[in-house]
């Protein structure tokens, strides 16, 4: 199957989702929006409608700013403030699959190996590397813990505020809870432990 072709394949299969959800979908729905065989379908994913609807929905996975360039925690932060919102589609989209991962243990398996799971590290990292840096204290249960909090809050915040996501609520998520959560080191501490050592 060519790139183009899996492409609107994997069109066809997003919009199905949208429309009908998860437990509705079917490979017999998929050949006929996509204009191709259940028999293709099969030929490739054996008749997995877990693994056709991720690989659907991670043809373009969701990206993250590069964190690895900031210089500071603050520096982190703000990136993370300015950073776009979800679009409605996008929301619509992932409270479809938290559902179909509430049916399908093996969807739900594969959404958090291929889609939860490496958002969160990538979270995760900036406070790691914060803590490289001298910045905090390192807690990497912590960490990982507040790096899926940023994402739960990204993915709820709307439906639960009924308020659209923006840099103002962004900001005051990382400045009256992320941030009083993390061990500061006192710079002037820092610098007698690392004369010290």
């Amino acid at each position: 199957m060519s790139p183009e072709r899996l492409g609107e394949l994997f069109a066809a299969v997003r919009e199905l989702l949208l429309e009908v959800g998860y437990e509705r979908l079917t490979f017999d729905g998929v050949a006929a929006r996509a204009r191709t065989s259940k028999q293709t379908l099969y030929r490739h994913w054996g008749g997995s409608k877990s693994g056709l609807v991720m690989d659907a929905v991670t043809q373009h996975p969701p990206t993250l700013p590069d964190y690895t360039v900031v210089t500071s925690l603050d520096e982190a932060f703000a990136q993370m403030t300015r950073a776009d919102s979800m679009s409605a589609g996008d929301l619509r989209m992932g409270f479809t699959l938290l559902h179909a991962a509430s049916t399908d243990p093996d969807f739900a398996t594969a959404l958090r190996a291929r889609i939860i799971t490496p958002v969160v590290d990538q979270l995760a990292a900036v406070f790691e590397a914060a803590a490289d840096r001298g910045e905090i204290v390192r807690d990497s249960s912590l960490f990982q813990r507040l790096a899926a909090l940023i994402l739960a809050d990204l993915a709820f915040s709307p439906l639960i505020s009924g308020q659209e996501q923006n840099e103002a609520f962004r900001h005051e998520l990382l400045t009256t809870i992320v941030r009083p959560a993390l061990t500061f080191i006192d710079d002037s501490d820092h610098d007698g432990r690392t004369a010290q050592q």
